[in-house]
């Protein structure tokens, strides 16, 4: 892994092959940003970590394994402190997310395409 930009833009390991792969995540600029200059596109953590648990599912099919239910859970945990932390931030309702996560996986919650979190007042949420 290099740092392209702290926090924002990296290039991975390329395995098989002498190609780059790029991972940035989104850069905004503004009060609610202190420290970016500069803002561009890219992902967020949670959708990353939607990458993840896909990829260990697929991984557990192939060959499966006591241990990838464990990763499943300790990554399901990470995605929903995630998704937590910014419902606080935003001033969401958090009983409503944990009822949302209790219904099914985080990871296959529709997420809001501006943001990418599960709540969000795009998504007709409202807040507490």
């Amino acid at each position: 892994m290099e740092v392209l930009d702290p926090g924002h833009h990296y290039t991975l390991k390329h395995i098989d092959g002498d190609s780059v792969e790029y991972l940035r995540f989104v850069k905004r600029e503004g009060p609610g940003y202190p420290g970016n200059e500069g803002h561009y596109a890219g992902t967020n953590l949670q959708e990353v970590l939607r990458v993840l648990i896909d990829r260990i599912k697929y991984l557990d099919n192939q060959i499966p394994d006591q241990i990838n239910a464990d990763i499943i859970e300790n990554l399901r945990f990470a995605l929903e402190d995630l998704e937590t932390r910014a419902a606080q931030r935003h001033g969401y309702d958090l009983k409503q997310l944990w009822r949302l996560i209790d219904t099914q996986d985080a990871e296959t919650l529709p997420t809001c395409n501006h943001c990418g979190h599960i709540l969000c007042e795009r998504m007709n949420v409202s807040k507490t």
